[in-house]
């Protein structure tokens, strides 16, 4: 299998971005959340009305990415978003808020591919600065992003439902 393609995602594929959004959060965190919780997240943070109002806020760029012609991954970015805590950053800066890859298709190094294009889309707006947020114990993404060049400076809190997480906040300086 080879990565076709990443494309930014129009609103007629706002249902593919929904089912992706859903199905990725699911498989990789539902040993972890209680089923009500989960649901509850599922149903206030990726709806089909909150990932549209989510597109339309300024800055907010989605991708998707294509393996052949099957949605494998997605991407979310914030443009000029500094983190909540813990910051600021040497601006310009950039969220990747949300970077997942389907179960099914983990283990093809596209993961790597949409870090890649995050840094063309940062390089394309003069951006100096990308972060984001990880979950203190997904121990092989902290790892996958620490071989990315990120490096861990703050912390933020994380609600899903009736629990809090603790996410590490990691950045990477673009030259």
């Amino acid at each position: 299998m080879t990565l076709d393609h990443i494309t930014r995602v129009s609103p007629d594929q706002l249902d593919t971005l929904v089912q992706l959004e859903q199905q990725t959060f699911t498989e990789t965190f539902k040993s972890f959340y209680t089923p009500e919780d989960l649901a509850a997240f599922l149903h206030d943070k990726k709806s089909r009305d909150a990932l549209s109002a989510e597109m339309a806020a300024p800055g907010a760029l989605f991708f998707i990415l294509w393996q052949e012609n099957t949605p494998a991954g997605f991407l979310k970015l914030n443009l000029h978003k500094q983190p909540d805590s813990d910051g600021p950053l040497p601006a310009p800066v950039m969220e990747i808020e949300k970077i997942y890859v389907l179960q099914q298709f983990q283990g093809l190094r596209l993961g790597k591919q949409l870090i890649e294009y995050s840094c063309r889309i940062a390089a394309e707006n003069g951006i100096h600065t990308i972060w984001l947020g990880v979950w203190e114990h997904n121990l092989k993404a902290i790892r996958f992003y620490q071989q990315q060049g990120f490096e861990k400076f703050g912390i933020h809190h994380f609600y899903i439902g009736n629990q809090t997480d603790t996410d590490w906040l990691m950045k990477k300086h673009l030259q």
